[in-house]
């Protein structure tokens, strides 16, 4: 009989949870957006309610979860859950009772994305490697001789969090995730074009040749791949895999961040790294939710 898993993503915009076979199919999938949740209860609640909808045979033994948290191997509680906040001082042990029924596996979401990506996507070729994801947040998983970097605190990989201007205002003002995430290209969309600016309308007034656009964009690659030269030096992978909504959606991006990247790293770095756009799509966290719990990686 074909192993099954159950993998669920939590994530700043959505929920994703899905039923997947040990090929990495995703055979069945429910999303809902996570700010229709106002506490765990409810999140996990539902959570229990789709799973039953997915898997009504009770066949699954084991469930993948990602969380938007630093995680490490004996970390307690969660923190710093700042897309989800309601995940906020949750214990690691109040996921394992509530879902007691399962094998339950916990990593952060942009590391599990990174293992698979490393072990069976674009990255398997290369021992060192970066998945970077832009979404509501920014945040990377970092690959090191093929073992996820999760660092001495968990916070390995939170690149969000690299300082990229001089801001006045607090840590966080002048970070990449402050200039170059989903919610920053909506913030500025509002400001170009009123309350009804998305990051979606930003990119179509680009296309359309919208000077307040194509200004706003110009400066999104600029400050974006300055984080990426700095993180090629630092890390030295042989490739980075970008994925997230905002990429996904706009995959002509890539292009145009390599090519700026290139004029801020050492010469004999210009040709050497790659970068590509994941081949596993808006699923990626999910799909890497199964994969963990298929693989028995490390327990939380």
């Amino acid at each position: 009989m074909t192993e099954k898993v159950i993998g669920f993503d939590i994530g700043g915009t959505n929920v994703r949870v899905g039923l997947i076979d040990e090929n990495l199919q995703l055979l069945s999938k429910k999303v809902t957006d996570t700010s229709s949740f106002q506490t765990k209860e409810e999140l996990f609640t539902s959570i229990k309610e789709t799973i039953r909808e997915l898997d009504p045979s009770e066949e699954v033994k084991k469930m993948g979860v990602v969380l938007p948290v630093p995680l490490t191997l004996g970390i307690e509680m969660l923190s710093d859950a700042t897309n989800v906040p309601y995940l906020e001082s949750v214990h690691i042990s109040e996921i394992h009772e509530f879902f007691k029924e399962y094998e339950v596996f916990i990593e952060n979401d942009v590391n599990a994305v990174a293992v698979l990506e490393a072990n069976i996507g674009s990255a398997k070729e290369h021992p060192y490697s970066l998945y970077i994801t832009v979404s509501t947040g920014i945040g990377s998983g970092i690959i090191i001789n093929r073992e996820v970097f999760h660092g001495t605190h968990g916070y390995g990989g939170e690149v969000g969090s690299i300082q990229l201007s001089d801001s006045k205002g607090g840590f966080s003002n002048g970070t990449l995730e402050n200039l170059c995430s989903g919610m920053a290209l909506e913030q500025k969309s509002k400001s170009l074009f009123g309350d009804d600016g998305t990051s979606r309308l930003l990119f179509e007034k680009y296309q359309e040749g919208d000077a307040g656009a194509i200004q706003a964009i110009g400066e999104w690659i600029e400050y974006f791949s300055s984080g990426m030269a700095s993180l090629i030096h630092c890390f030295d992978p042989g490739i980075i895999v970008l994925g997230g909504a905002v990429i996904q959606h706009n995959q002509w991006l890539v292009e145009k961040i390599s090519e700026k990247t290139k004029e801020k790293v050492f010469s004999n770095l210009v040709n050497k790294v790659k970068m590509i756009v994941s081949e596993f799509g808006n699923d990626a966290g999910l799909i890497g939710a199964g994969y963990m719990a298929l693989k028995n990686n490390k327990k939380q």
